[in-house]
């Protein structure tokens, strides 16, 4: 099984945050304009959000500002049993002080089996739809390790979605 610092993509399901390795995260303008809708405006937050794979970038790069999950980010295709995968808003932890600012993380995400070969993954996005390619992206991060992910036939991807706000 190979490790990331909040990702881990394998049959084992076993975490260590002791390393502090760099990636690259970005939270594109649609995202920041989700947020800011309903944070200061007193806004209830939404039920859930989505987990999603892309292929596009390479693995220590992210989109821009401007970067949209229709134009940019280039989605695992919607084959080989990929599907986003839902986050409830219960199981993001409370934002805490992290080594860089602020941040939280959800609960381990397990994607399905794949049936068929995904392709190279270079990091996760979370958005506000269900549905592959489709929706706005809240912000959208490489793997901790900024290693790409090769998903082949019968691979399991595990993924412990996290963000952090710095300064």
């Amino acid at each position: 099984m190979f490790m990331h610092q909040h990702h881990s993509y394998g049959r084992d399901s076993d975490l260590d945050f002791s390393d502090s390795l760099a990636m690259a995260e970005i939270f594109p303008n649609e995202g920041l304009t989700l947020i800011y809708a309903g944070f200061p405006k007193g806004g209830a937050g939404p039920a859930n959000s989505w987990i999603g794979l892309f292929t596009g970038y390479t693995a220590s790069t992210v989109g821009t500002s401007v970067a949209t999950i229709t134009s940019t980010w280039a989605e695992v295709a919607s084959a080989g049993a990929y599907a986003r995968q839902t986050i409830s808003s219960a199981s993001w932890g409370t934002a805490a002080t992290t080594q860089s600012g602020w941040g939280s993380a959800a609960a381990q995400v397990t994607f399905a089996t794949a049936t068929a070969v995904w392709g190279t993954v270079n990091g996760f996005v979370v958005t506000n739809s269900l549905n592959q390619g489709a929706g706005v992206v809240y912000f959208g991060a490489n793997f901790d390790d900024v290693t790409a992910v090769a998903v082949n036939t019968n691979d399991i991807l595990k993924i412990t979605p996290s963000w952090i706000y710095t300064g």
